[in-house]
């Protein structure tokens, strides 16, 4: 008896799942560690800092290290994919592509970063491309 088929849109769900899960990851640590900068942030003294952007101060970074990140961004983004690959769409691999190249910059520039493991949803994408090539 041959074994049932792995579902073309199984990958896709995937990727998408675990790029949301990393987006999620990103935006629990960061604010975890940036909790007691938040009443900073909601008294407006984010506006207009007074060296401007070239030497921020800590709480202006902890608000671009956290919210202002790309923790959300990249959980939407997980989200819409997954939401693709159960309606069987599979993203282009230029998409796949686009994701891997981003991770592997972000971990050149900056370490320690787990941003390295986009490639794992990247390369999900990329068998799914070509299981629909």
């Amino acid at each position: 008896m041959a074994a049932p088929a792995l579902s073309p849109r199984r990958p896709v769900v995937l990727a998408g799942r675990i790029i949301a899960f990393l987006g999620v990851v990103h935006l629990v640590v960061t604010l975890a560690f940036n909790l007691h900068r938040l009443p900073a942030w909601l008294t407006l003294e984010l506006w207009f800092p007074a060296n401007g952007l070239r030497e921020l101060p800590p709480d202006v970074g902890a608000f671009w290290l956290t919210i202002g990140s790309f923790g959300l961004p990249l959980l939407l983004l997980g989200l819409l994919i997954a939401w693709l690959g159960r309606r069987d769409v599979t993203p282009p691999a230029f998409a796949a592509w686009a994701l891997g190249a981003w991770g592997t910059l972000l971990a050149l520039l900056f370490e320690p970063s787990p941003a390295i493991l986009l490639w794992l949803p990247a390369a999900l994408l990329l068998v799914a491309a070509r299981r629909r090539a």
